[in-house]
Parts: C-alpha cells; structure tokens; sequence
C-alpha cells in the first residue's frame, strides 16, 4: 500500500506543477498580447505623424538650400572647408562615425551648392 500512496502523491504533486505552469504560461500570454497592444498603438501614433514630419523637413531642406544660394562663393568655400577641418578632426581623435559624417553634412551641402553654381546648372532648392 505505500507505494500505491506514493503514486498517488507523486500524481497529485504532478498535477500541482501541471497547474501552476499553466497558470504561467496565461500571464506570459497576457502579458505579450498587452505588448502587442501597445506596439501597435505606438505604431499607429508614429503613421500618423509621418507626413507632418516629412513636409517639415521638406520646408527646411528648401529653406536651407534657398539660403546657401543666397550666400557669396566665399562664405561658401569658408564654411566648408570649417566642416571638412571638423569631420576630419573628429574622426583623427576616435569620435563616434555617426557624428563625424553628421559633422560633414553642412560641407557637402555647400560643396554641391558651389559646385551647381560653378557647372551653371540649376540649383538645388
């Protein structure tokens, strides 16, 4: 008879494991479904907001390109060579590559204005 009791006790702590597992495993789902939830929410919020950031920037880039337009040749040529002399230095003494190539942003912007002007084609903005 005791191992007819210990069977039955081993079955019942089985099934008491079995439980609690399963009690697990709904809160895990619960949990990435309110995940889901909420990542589509976000998702949602940033599509809806998408065409108001792209007409702003569209409106700076304009505005950046109509004001390099308007600046002489040597302003021009000063500014780039600044940011050129920024983005090299900054990559010689191990910066981030992210930020020296946002650092050289400003010196192709200006180079190509120069060079647009320079081929007589027409201008960017």
């Amino acid at each position: 008879m005791d191992t007819a009791d210990e069977l039955d006790r081993t079955d019942d702590a089985a099934r008491d494991r079995l439980d609690d597992g399963s009690g697990r495993l709904s809160g895990v789902v619960a949990g990435a479904q309110d995940a889901a939830a909420k990542v589509k929410g976000t998702a949602t919020d940033v599509a809806d907001r998408v065409p108001a950031a792209v007409a702003t920037a569209q409106v700076a880039v304009d505005d950046t390109a109509r004001t390099l337009n308007e600046l002489p040749n040597q302003t021009l040529m000063l500014g780039t060579a600044f940011s050129l002399g920024l983005g090299v230095g900054m990559f010689l003494t191990g910066t981030n590559r992210l930020t020296v190539l946002l650092a050289m942003v400003p010196a192709a912007a200006m180079a190509a204005t120069l060079i647009n002007r320079d081929s007589g084609s027409p201008s960017l903005g």
